[in-house]
């Protein structure tokens, strides 16, 4: 079963589906999938897709203004990693407040900047969190953003949108320390990176798993940023192993 739900933040709101069972029986580990930047919810259905298949409660959204095609309020122009923030620990509150999700069992996932945000809430809000699962996630954009606009490399990030990212946008990414940030978590962190990633240079995941208390990295040799549908299958099959083993 899909079911639309909203939640709201300083008055605009933030649009989520719910990947759930048909017949609700007890509570369930849960799932919460952040899309890249430029992207929108849709790319995540696909996770959603096959971990309702395991039996695990996921929930797509969109981040404000994080994307073309977005159904949530925002403009792109004003989205910055601090908004895109507040926004996960909006809908991650809300998850919280639905009686089937298993609350000792949310994890966070994300693809790309989507990972990264996942990564940056990931040590305050560790009391309310398992684990984090992240894909291809994006540690390269501070050092992107170092590169803007002169001498910027041809996958920079900051050539996704160009139109609407600029001083806004590089302001907050300046003010988070990212390695130092994402390091205050203690919990598990599962990523999973193509080695022919060329939008997420291999080697930024690997220092960010070394800054990592309790990181296990999984290299894909010949994936690139996203990943292949078998590639999926690998991802969600790990996803609801570690998941498993958490619940015995």
């Amino acid at each position: 079963m899909i079911k639309e739900a909203t939640c709201y933040i300083n008055d605009e709101s933030i649009y989520m589906k719910i990947y759930q069972p048909d017949k609700i029986e007890g509570k369930y580990p849960t799932v919460i999938l952040s899309h890249g930047l430029s992207l929108n919810h849709t790319f995540m259905i696909p996770y959603a897709e096959k971990l309702l298949k395991k039996n695990i409660v996921s929930v797509v959204f969109d981040f404000r203004g994080g994307g073309y095609d977005s159904k949530s309020d925002g403009n792109i122009s004003d989205m910055t990693l601090n908004s895109e923030m507040d926004d996960l620990n909006q809908v991650l509150d809300f998850v919280r407040t639905l009686d089937y999700v298993d609350k000792d069992n949310i994890y966070l996932a994300g693809h790309s900047q989507g990972g990264l945000i996942s990564s940056l809430i990931a040590p305050t809000r560790s009391n309310d969190i398992r684990g984090l699962f992240l894909f291809a996630p994006a540690y390269v954009i501070p050092f992107d953003v170092k590169e803007y606009p002169d001498n910027m490399r041809e996958k920079n990030v900051m050539r996704l949108m160009p139109e609407y990212l600029g001083t806004t946008y590089v302001e907050s990414v300046n003010n988070i320390d990212v390695y130092n940030t994402i390091s205050r978590y203690d919990g598990d962190v599962y990523i999973f990176q193509g080695k022919k990633d060329t939008r997420v240079p291999v080697r930024y995941v690997i220092k960010a798993s070394d800054v990592l208390s309790n990181s296990h990295l999984i290299l894909f040799d010949e994936e690139e940023h996203r990943f292949t549908d078998e590639t999926k299958d690998v991802v969600v099959d790990k996803i609801s192993e570690v998941i498993a083993d958490n619940r015995l």
